[in-house]
């Protein structure tokens, strides 16, 4: 392999460690208006799949009428027409961290919002927030973030009888150490050599 090869490819290799922590955001603004779950979105080849006890239907994605919720939302009472649902996020690859705007159906104090992290079927953690209501807008609003050990499933619920959901931005989590020494070691295998043979040439 020659230099400018493997100068390209430790560039390529540096450049998908970098991405190992790229944030990304599903805002629900590519998706037609009357999506119901369960479906899947992908965003810088990360993929969220939504989905809920009701489905077919259960959630839905319609205009906003929020503030902080902005362009498309997703929020229930879907096709399905059932309510008090807990709204299930699974992702392609393990997340550090994760934000997201909510509202919910509430006239009088805001309800409890509450999100839970899972690795597969184990609980990661959870945190609870409520929203407040905004000047000029009927129902409360706020945002809810985790981090932690990573995850690649969150499960999200209220005791409000619906919500809405907007903004997730979520962090990829980082490799594994281990990961990392592989990753090194290859480079060395490719970089080295090619290193060498340049400076006998020279």
């Amino acid at each position: 392999m020659t230099f400018h090869k493997s100068l390209r490819f430790l560039l390529a290799a540096s450049s998908l460690c970098a991405a190992a922590s790229a944030s990304t955001i599903f805002n629900f603004d590519g998706d037609s208006l009357g999506t119901s779950t369960k479906f899947t979105d992908t965003v810088n080849g990360l993929s969220a799949t939504f989905s809920s006890d009701a489905d077919p239907g259960g959630f839905v994605v319609y205009t906003s009428i929020f503030q902080t919720l902005t362009g498309n939302v997703l929020g229930d009472p879907g096709p399905a027409g059932a309510s008090n649902l807990a709204l299930t996020v699974g992702f392609s690859q393990n997340l550090s961290a994760l934000t997201l705007n909510f509202a919910t159906d509430d006239f009088g104090s805001p309800s409890p919002f509450t999100l839970a992290a899972y690795e597969n079927a184990t609980l990661v953690g959870s945190t609870t927030s409520a929203g407040n209501f905004l000047s000029g807008f009927t129902f409360p609003e706020g945002e809810i973030a985790f981090a932690g050990n990573a995850f690649n499933r969150v499960v999200i619920s209220s005791t409000a009888t619906d919500f809405a959901v907007d903004n997730i931005n979520v962090i990829t989590a980082a490799p594994e150490p281990a990961e990392f020494g592989l990753i090194g070691t290859a480079l060395l295998a490719v970089g080295v050599p090619a290193l060498r043979r340049r400076s006998k040439r020279s």
